[in-house]
């Protein structure tokens, strides 16, 4: 769910900022989440802030510490991640690789037969 929040940020100047919560990611504790936001400033800069939130009886949902990444930080974590996920998921690569092999067609070869190279031919056609 995308929320767009106005917000001010602490500093010499406070700029006028607002943002996007592009996910609330539940961790393993039932009291703290990953909220992953895209902060716009009115100056026209754009980050991404990884939060770390807990729920607080009596206070509600607080940040317990922010990671702000700048666009090109952002992009690198991109493709960072993009390695962990084939890591972590170890199964589902091997079968796209699988399905990858399975739309691939052996080419004929001076050793091919006549028989081999009509039914590849018939498969191209």
């Amino acid at each position: 769910m995308i929320q767009n929040l106005p917000s001010a940020r602490p500093g010499p100047q406070k700029q006028a900022v607002w943002e996007q919560i592009i996910a609330t990611i539940p961790q393993e504790h039932n009291h703290t989440v990953l909220e992953v936001a895209m902060v716009h400033r009115t100056a026209g800069g754009l980050e991404v802030e990884l939060r770390t939130m807990i729920w607080g009886d009596g206070l509600g949902w607080y940040r317990q510490s922010t990671l702000v990444l700048e666009q090109a930080s952002a992009r690198k974590l991109l493709r960072a991640l993009s390695s962990v996920r084939r890591r972590l998921e170890p199964a589902r690569a091997a079968r796209h690789a699988n399905q990858d092999e399975a739309k691939v067609i052996p080419f004929p070869d001076s050793q091919t037969s006549t028989t081999e190279a009509a039914a590849v031919t018939a498969l191209l056609a």
